[in-house]
């Protein structure tokens, strides 16, 4: 039978005072979203017996994402929060503004003093970020990348695909799709994501060594805006007349399918994306797009939070690498994507 926790207990695993937990429990305001899902997760940890009987709390374990950063990422934060308490551990979620390294690094380095013990968060390739995840180190707070990785930084693992590996599975597929000799458009969120980086690299080695009747026309930064995704593409399909093939390495689909459909090309050019969600996947069923290519992000929020546990409770494992999947309107059912409309 389960027993309420009582307000002590509850401040004193999530690190607050009884009057905030009284503000939580009650729907009163002025609560910082950090706050009161912490208060939450405690009160569940207490009352679900999942709190650990050899520490004075459970283990505090903060993971930071972009914000506005797409339907993927956004469905990745919601699996993460979902899994509010984990075994010995609560979980929060927070948001960074999307590719901004000093933004990014701030929201690291804030979590030194505040009684977080592991840090899981979307990495940016810049020094600024690689300083903020050293400066965690040497306060003895482990991080983990999650989705995107970087190698300038002392991060105890990364947890995602192989991501050269996704780029070349999209490259396959669109030597496959295209039988007609032209032109390919390549649409990135910039430079700052390692992940998107080798999964260009991966597409290009591909259509360069096996598919000769495909040329690359150009790469365009959509810096995962929609709006600014559409502009830029629609540019290019006016600039570039033989596209045969368009590859979104990140977010902006939504742009991407726009442009098309305003140019007349919907299911005329090859458009191949990641990540199913409810707009890819209809998309697919439209025909606009072709194929998605697909990571299990449930599977990656568990893995990510398993890691950490383990790496805090001392139990050595390494990182576990979610599955690259394609997937086509054949086959969507059964695909978890309860993730943003």
């Amino acid at each position: 039978m389960k027993h309420a926790a009582r307000l002590s207990d509850i401040a004193k695993h999530a690190g607050v005072s009884t009057a905030t937990v009284d503000r939580v429990l009650n729907g009163r305001a002025n609560v910082r979203e950090s706050t009161r899902q912490r208060v939450l997760q405690a009160q569940q940890a207490i009352e679900s017996g999942s709190v650990p009987t050899d520490r004075q709390r459970p283990w505090r374990i903060k993971v930071i994402l972009p914000k506005h950063a797409g339907p993927s990422t956004e469905y990745f934060a919601r699996c993460i929060q979902q899994l509010g308490t984990f075994g010995q551990a609560t979980i929060e979620c927070e948001y960074a503004v999307k590719i901004e390294p000093v933004a990014l690094a701030r929201k690291l380095r804030a979590c030194v003093g505040q009684g977080i013990d592991a840090v899981a968060f979307q990495a940016l390739e810049d020094p600024r970020v690689a300083h903020a995840v050293s400066t965690l180190n040497q306060a003895g707070i482990p991080c983990v990348t999650v989705l995107s990785g970087m190698e300038s930084a002392p991060v105890i693992g990364h947890i995602g695909s192989n991501n050269r590996a996704a780029g070349r599975t999209a490259g396959l597929m669109m030597g496959h799709m295209t039988n007609t000799p032209g032109e390919i458009l390549i649409v990135t969120s910039g430079d700052l994501y390692r992940a998107h980086e080798a999964r260009e690299m991966g597409f290009r080695a591909v259509l360069r060594s096996q598919f000769p009747h495909l040329a690359i026309a150009t790469s365009l930064v959509g810096r995962d805006d929609i709006e600014r995704t559409e502009k830029i593409v629609s540019d290019a399909l006016e600039q570039y007349t033989a596209v045969v093939g368009i590859y979104n390495v990140g977010a902006g689909n939504q742009g991407i399918a726009s442009a098309l459909k305003s140019d007349t090309l919907s299911g005329e050019v090859v458009f191949i994306g990641h990540n199913l969600t409810p707009k890819t996947h209809n998309y697919l069923l439209e025909g606009t797009m072709n194929a998605v290519v697909h990571q299990n992000l449930q599977m990656a929020a568990n893995y990510t939070v398993k890691f950490l546990i383990d790496h805090l409770t001392g139990h050595s494992t390494s990182p576990k690498t979610v599955p690259v999947e394609i997937i086509t309107r054949e086959n969507t059912e059964g695909i978890g994507f309860d993730g943003p409309k």
